[in-house]
């Protein structure tokens, strides 16, 4: 059987040259102009060598060969990539490729080729190491500068005034929601098979990245909630919500995250009618106790949310079973960007946002309520046969039946539940 090689050049006419020669030489060539496809042809059926030139329009050549590297069942097959400077050649090689040929395809295209495939590997000298580490480095802080100019910008100037913080985050949240938007959207089309059955590796691939950009999309609302709760720019607009309905809907959009976490999440209804409340703000606040309690419970345990109702009050309470929170960090965890100490016994995990529960706090506090935690909870729930001994986040606030008219703003508020 002829050797296949995944060829990856944007430019057709480079392209078309190259499949000959290759053809010629007796491979079996798999084309492809983008590097987002060909990471899902290589996954999906793994070639015998990856040829890919260093400038692609989605993702450049030296990230490509780093992102198929980490896959084990690509990490023995040779990459080629195809470039034209000294730097591009150190860039490649440290990035992970294995090789180097000229980005203008000619007769030596296949011989090169075949000799990577027998065992050619080339090794960076330590000059040259040198050079690649830096060029790699630098490419990458170039690609995180533009994301984050405007932001070390912004955070210099945040002393001296607040409103420019505040601005920032609002631009910040736009530019990363612009590219999301359509992400999803694309992935939910192939999720639909719409473009065709996918295969069941395929599947999970897809399902796996739409939890991610869930998960980031939930970041990004937390941003612009933040800036705008912290500038006082996010009136609260009442709308008709059916508390139950909400837990149960929060908890469906973390299913992806409980599956992979191996966890029972159980939501136990208060019953009742619609009340009124800003259901984006109450959803988000909701979502991030509910992801927070996730992120924090060992495999197999369980989360419960509690819906409770009292005459003009609705209390979410979230449970768990993680390693629960020290007692100088219960009010902390609230402070914008903190990240709690690892307690013992606790799987070390990458930190969040650092946004999710001071959003939550200040959403409450938008429509009159308060959020607080208990660790361990002084309490447990009345309808669960297991003891939560990790966490206990509560959400109380303020409503009125969907159906009642505005109260009198003269009025007290109601006092809160204990």
């Amino acid at each position: 059987m002829a050797p296949r090689v995944l060829l990856i050049e944007e430019d057709g006419p480079r392209r078309d040259r190259a499949r000959a020669l290759l053809e010629a030489e007796g491979f079996a060539v798999d084309a492809s102009g983008s590097g987002l496809d060909a990471i899902a042809r290589a996954l999906s059926l793994p070639p015998d060598v990856i040829v890919a030139d260093l400038r692609l329009p989605d993702l450049e050549g030296h990230a490509l060969a780093a992102r198929l590297k980490r896959e084990r069942s690509l990490q023995a097959v040779p990459f080629v990539a195809l470039g034209e400077t000294q730097e591009d050649h150190d860039l490649a090689l440290a990035a992970g490729a294995d090789g180097f040929a000229s980005r203008e395809p000619d007769a030596r295209l296949g011989e090169e080729v075949r000799a990577f495939l027998a065992g050619k590997r080339e090794r960076l000298s330590e000059d040259g190491e040198r050079a690649g580490l830096r060029a790699f480095s630098g490419t990458l802080a170039a690609q995180l500068e533009s994301a984050v100019a405007g932001e070390r910008r912004a955070t210099e100037r945040l002393l001296e005034v607040d409103r420019l913080k505040s601005a920032f985050m609002h631009n910040l949240a736009h530019e990363l929601s612009t590219p999301l938007t359509p992400l999803a959207g694309y992935l939910r089309i192939l999720q639909s098979d719409k473009l065709g059955p996918l295969q069941p590796q395929q599947r999970r691939i897809v399902e796996s990245m739409l939890g991610s950009v869930a998960r980031l999309s939930r970041i990004v609302d937390n941003l612009s909630d933040f800036a705008s709760l912290q500038a006082g720019r996010a009136p609260i607009v009442e709308a008709p919500v059916v508390p139950d309905q909400l837990a149960d809907e929060v908890v469906a959009e973390h299913r992806p995250a409980i599956r992979d976490a191996r966890l029972h999440v159980a939501v136990s209804h208060a019953g009742g009618g619609a009340v009124l409340a800003d259901a984006r703000k109450l959803r988000q606040a909701l979502s991030n106790l509910v992801s927070n309690a996730v992120k924090f419970s060992p495999h197999g345990a369980e989360v419960l949310v509690e819906v409770g109702r009292e005459p003009g009050r609705l209390r979410f309470t979230v449970y768990d079973q993680g390693p629960g929170i020290g007692a100088a960090e219960l009010e902390r965890v609230f402070e914008p960007l903190h990240h709690a100490a690892a307690r013992a016994g606790e799987d070390a995990r990458l930190p969040g946002s650092g946004l999710g529960l001071p959003v939550a706090r200040r959403i409450a506090e938008a429509h009159g309520g308060r959020v607080w935690v208990e660790s361990p909870p002084r309490t447990q729930p009345a309808s669960a046969a297991r003891q939560f001994n990790g966490c206990k986040f509560v959400l109380d606030i303020p409503v009125r039946p969907a159906d009642q008219p505005p109260a009198d703003p003269a009025a007290p508020p109601s006092a809160s539940l204990g």
